[in-house]
Formats: structure tokens, sequence, C-alpha cells
């Protein structure tokens, strides 16, 4: 009998540890010269329920080239129910035999997966820059873990090495629950606030949440690659998209619409148009009619009750600007200027944010004020689209956490000037200033209506972002859902896509436009966001698939939005979902 009950104490032990216990992780330390060591190391149970491995910076020395961090909890196999989960919105299931990702850009330092042993979810703590997160299959063994790039944080180790892992069970064990978690860390360490609070001190906050965004673009030098460094005297041509007085057409058309709640932005306005001659601004651009046009302008949305601002950009500064200096630019750790990409001004370099924030953006926001713009979500292009970078230069040297705090810094000065700051994507190391993005997720698709990403990845997506901020930082949900209502590659189904896409997301409208062709299309918008905007106060707190392509997202007050993808309609609570549309369904009080 005793030897019956060692047994199945045995082997409800090896169930325990297949079923992924939370007691330890492997660790593996690949060193410079290629040699590798693996270590069990024990987790620490915390406070909030999750389980800690803490390497501390000590033990974080010069010969090591990566630390990798393999859970038992964090594995499956090819054709289990379940899937794992990367940022922002991204999801795969167990469908290969072979097969990886090496995902650098974590703009959330969080991952997960569900089987069927169990859910979990890790984030992050520290060193949340210097990771990728890393999902491979090898003969249909799956398993998920952060990898650590040591050597590539180019400075000595300035924080421990912290990952939380948590376990999911019963309700929150899914990808809606690993975003619940997240967020509860966000709010609980006060790093962000939710949009209800914010918007007792922040009127400008309270008018961009219940208003749609409209971008226009004025113009864009085509520059050819035989012009890298623009001079005055062989700058190309300005073609002129819009000038400052179709700009006012425009908003004229849009109040003659009944469109009240509209935060109207103005794109490339900038000497040299757009992306044309950073960090140089002003004047606004005689070819679009120069200051006093563009003050006309301000005045004029301002007095249609718009709210108004615009768009900069401070990744991306050219020599043919007045105010460039190579000072100002971010230095690779071997001493070189870092280049970025080639766009309208030519050869883009990136400056250190340190220098961006302490030279140039008081400046900027002064001369901005002056034209008029004084209270708006103030637009930074790219800041939340990429992952901060280092500067080695020995007079303003920044670690990737340093350009975060100085980025930061600028969303406060945004804040403190017009009143609010947007930018362009949802990496979340600017969460705690950031009040809208313009997307969050880039699934861009091919002419075949196939996913253009890594076939790992299942051909969808996840709202893992808005469950974690909707109702704290506004979005709108993909690149391709601005402008949702036009025709994509003329495919029925991707045009379908964008569109629902767009409201199962809790999206705020935005477009990106430089007529009026499709003024019809934004005033329908307008008008069937009007019973939505509510719901812009609200925590996004479940998604699901209720029924084959018809999906739920439930809300924290209780409403709920079910979307429904197929051709035919969906019955639900006595009403009937239209075929290939949307319905909201407020609480019962």
């Amino acid at each position: 009998m005793n030897k019956i009950l060692s047994i199945l104490a045995i082997t409800g032990a090896l169930c325990t540890l297949y079923a992924g216990g939370f007691e330890s992780v492997e660790v593996t330390t690949i060193k410079l010269d290629g040699s590798k060591t693996t270590a069990e190391r024990k987790l620490v149970k915390q406070p909030d329920g999750g389980y800690r491995l803490c390497i501390p910076t000590y033990e974080l020395t010069r010969d090591i080239l990566d630390i990798e961090i393999v859970g038992d909890f964090a594995k499956a196999k090819k054709g289990e129910e379940g899937y794992f989960i990367m940022p922002p919105n991204s999801i795969g299931s167990f469908k290969l035999d072979n097969g990886s990702i090496v995902q650098r850009r974590m703009g959330l330092p969080i991952f997960g997966m569900k089987t069927p042993r169990g859910a979990y979810v890790g984030i992050v703590k520290g060193l949340r820059f210097e990771f990728s997160g890393v999902v491979e299959a090898k003969d249909g063994n799956y398993v998920q873990f952060p990898r650590f790039h040591i050597q590539g944080i180019e400075f000595a180790p300035y924080e421990d090495l912290v990952v939380d892992f948590y376990k999911l069970e019963g309700d929150d064990a899914n990808y809606s629950g690993m975003g619940r978690v997240y967020r509860k860390y966000q709010l609980d360490r006060g790093e962000v606030k939710p949009i209800r609070e914010r918007i007792k001190t922040s009127p400008s906050l309270k008018y961009t949440a219940e208003s749609i965004f409209v971008r226009i673009k004025h113009g864009t030098k085509r520059t050819p690659r035989t012009y890298p460094f623009q001079t005055a005297e062989n700058e190309p041509d300005l073609p002129i998209a819009m000038d400052f007085d179709g700009f006012m057409e425009k908003m004229r058309q849009i109040h003659a619409r009944g469109m009240r709640k509209v935060e109207m932005c103005f794109v490339g306005w900038n000497i040299g148009g757009f992306d044309g001659r950073f960090p140089d601004l002003f004047p606004p651009d005689p070819r679009f009619g120069g200051e006093e046009k563009m003050k006309e302008a301000i005045a004029l949305g301002k007095k249609l009750g718009f709210q108004m601002t615009n768009h900069v950009c401070n990744t991306d500064f050219y020599r043919v600007a007045k105010r460039f200096d190579e000072y100002a630019v971010s230095k690779t750790v071997d001493g070189i200027m870092r280049k970025y990409a080639f766009m309208a001004g030519g050869q883009a370099y990136n400056p250190c944010f340190q220098v961006v924030c302490d030279r140039y953006v008081d400046e900027d926001y002064q001369g901005l004020n002056k034209l008029g713009f004084t209270c708006g979500t103030q637009h930074i292009d790219v800041t939340s689209a990429i992952l901060p970078y280092t500067c080695h230069d020995p007079r303003h040297p920044c670690t990737r956490k340093q350009t975060a705090d100085y980025q930061n810094e600028i969303g406060r000065k945004c804040q403190k000037y017009f009143g609010g700051f947007s930018s362009e994507a949802g990496y979340d190391h600017v969460a705690k200033t950031l009040d809208y993005v313009l997307y969050t997720n880039t699934f861009f698709r091919n002419k075949n209506f196939k996913r253009k990403m890594n076939p790992m990845y299942d051909d969808r997506t996840v709202p893992l972002w808005q469950i974690i901020y909707h109702g704290i930082i506004l979005s709108n949900s993909d690149w391709d859902t601005v402008d949702f209502y036009r025709p994509l590659e003329n495919i029925p189904e991707c045009t379908v896509w964008r569109r629902l896409q767009f409201w199962e997301y809790g999206g705020r409208p935005s477009f990106y436009w430089y007529n009026a062709k499709y003024m019809d299309d934004i005033q329908k918008i307008y008008e069937r966001y009007q019973p939505m905007v509510y719901l812009q106060y609200e925590f996004m707190d479940f998604h699901g698939e209720i029924a084959p392509k018809v999906f739920v997202s439930r809300y924290s007050d209780g409403s709920e939005v079910i979307t429904n993808y197929n051709k035919t309609p969906f019955a639900y609570k006595g009403k009937s979902v239209p075929a290939e549309d949307f319905m909201l369904f407020k609480p019962e009080k």
C-alpha cells in the first residue's frame, strides 16, 4: 500500500511539473566566447501573486552576450489547444513542426501562453528595453521565453534583470486575463491613470476623448536618392497637396455637415514640408500660405469649435536644416553619427533625445503657441513607434532607459504647452504621458489577403493592447484602420476586416487625407460614433469569439460590442446583429 502511495505521489509530482510549476526556471547564460551554462533558479512569490526571477546587476558581467529564461509553464506541443501571445496584438497557435520568432520590437514588455495545462503571462520589470521575445518550435515542441541582450545594453547594466511570471486560472486563463494583469500592474504603481480621472484637470483631453481626428498633409518633397544631403541650391521642389486656404475650406465643410467635436491636425506644414527640414519648423512653409495664413486657419478652427494641433517629429534631423548640429546627433557605440532612414529631406540622422529635450523643444513649443496652438494633443511622429535608442556621445550619453525618460519629459512639455501628447504607435515606455496613438499595430496584408508576417503567427490579431490601455490611452487599432472606409486593394474581405476591427477594438475615428473625396463617409462614421463615445472612458475587460467569426468586446460598465464578420445576421440577446456589421449592447439598468 505504501509503495502504491509512493508511486502515486511521484506521478502527481511529475504531473505538476508537466503542468508548468512556478517554482523555478532554467536560466541559460551565453558568453561572448560562445560557451553556454544552464542553471535552475528559484522563483520568489510576490505580494501581487507573481513569481519573480531577479538577476542583480553584479551578476551581469561584461563577458555575457545573452541570458535566456525558460519555464516549464511556457511549453506546448504541436496540435494542442491554445496559443501564445506577443505584443502588441499578435497571436499564434501550435500548428508547426519547426519555426522561430525573435521579436526585438517588444513595445509592451509582456508575453504569454495558454495550453491545456494552464496559462501564464510574463512581465519584464527590469531591463525592459534590453530583451527580445522568443518563440521556438522544434520537432513540434514549442517554448516561449525572453532573451536578454546583455552585451547589447552597450553600457554597464543600469538595473537588475527582473521578470515576474503570473499563473492565470479560471476566467483569467486567456489573453484578456493577460492584459488585465499588466493593466493592474501599470495602474497600481501609478505609471498610468484612467482617462476618466485625468479629464478632471484636462479639458483638452476630454475634447480629444470625444472627438474624431482629422490629419491633412500639405506637401512632401519628392527626393531622389542622388540628393542624400540637400542644400538650399539642390533641394527638390515641394508639390502642394493642400494649402492653408484649402485646409480652411475643409474645416468649413466639416462644420457645415454638423460635425462639432473634431481635432484638426496640420501635417507637413513646416518649412520644407513633411519630413523635409527637421529640426527646423519655422516659418510655416510659404508655399502653403505662410505664417499669417496658417494663423488665420488656426483661428478659424477655434472659432468653429475645433481643437487645433499639428504634426512634428523628433527622430529625423537633416543637414539642410539651419538648426542642424552634429553635436545634437546620437552617436553609436563606435562614435559614429546614427543614421536613420532616407526620407523627403534626404539622409536623416537620429538626434539624442537629451539634446532634443534640453535644446529644441521649448523653443519649438513657444513658437507653436505664438501661431495659436494652445489647446490640443500635440502630435509627435515616431516616438512611440520604435525602441528607444542609445547615445554614446560623451557630452550627452544616454542608455535606452534614459532616452525613454527624456521622451516622457517631452510628453510632459506637450501637456504643459498644449494640454496633451499624441504619437504614432503603441510602445508603452511613454504610456505615462501619452494621450492618443494613431495606431497600435501594423497588420499589413498583401494582395492575397495574407499577413506579411512570420508563419508562426496566425492570420489575425487580438486586442491585447486595447485590453490593457482602453480607457487609459485613446487609440486607433491598426495602420490599416486609419481611413478604414477606403477600399484596400479592391479586396472586399480586407475592406470588411478594416471596417469591423475598428469598432471591435474600440477605436477613435482617425482620418489622414488630402481632399474631400470621402467627406460623406467621414460624416457617416462621425454620426455612428456618437453613441459609442462614452466607451472611451471604460476599460475593455474581455474579448473573445462567441461563435464562428463573431466576437464580443466587453467593457467595465457591462457594455458589449458584438462584431459579426459573417455574411448572415447573428442573433444575440433578442436582437439581430447585421451581416458584416457590429451592434452596441448597453448594460441593463
